[in-house]
């Protein structure tokens, strides 16, 4: 694997690696000047590695994964949205609407997180939402094509 081309991002993640270990004290300015040169310029895993192999690994490679708490209020929403269509359904003249936020929640709360039981919440609320957008329009239909045919004879 040393020997596998990187990427901007790969290079991008050991720079920002680098500018934390600075910001700890741990590399002076020089340093972190002609590292992030040297990372910028890297063509392989192993010319990236040698650069931080003796940096501790980063605080969040020390931390087991942890629920954002933003892409699980997004998820919440989403699955609030793509649900409250249901009792409500037959109540609003456009209950869509509740539809609508499920799937743009749900949209965001993928993107949010990831965790994969936020993420699943999400899909599920986007799902939901979109049965409910789906079947506002088919009973706008509905109702369009009945006035059509009342209207007609």
């Amino acid at each position: 694997m040393n020997d596998l081309r990187v990427s901007d991002r790969d290079r991008e993640a050991v720079v920002t690696r680098l500018g934390t270990a600075a910001g700890e004290g741990r590399l002076s300015l020089a340093e972190l000047g002609d590292r992030s040169g040297q990372a910028y310029a890297a063509k392989t895993y192993g010319e990236l590695e040698a650069l931080v192999a003796d940096l501790p690994l980063a605080e969040r490679e020390h931390r087991s994964p942890v629920i954002d708490h933003t892409g699980l209020i997004l998820s919440l929403l989403a699955l609030a949205g793509g649900v409250v269509w249901i009792p409500l359904f037959p109540h609003l003249e456009f209950s869509a609407l509740t539809g609508v936020a499920g799937i743009v929640f749900g949209i965001f709360g993928i993107r949010a997180s990831a965790h994969a039981l936020c993420r699943a919440v999400a899909v599920l609320g986007l799902v939901g939402g979109s049965v409910g957008v789906a079947l506002q329009v088919v009973w706008i239909a509905f109702h369009v094509l009945m006035y059509a045919k009342d209207s007609i004879l």
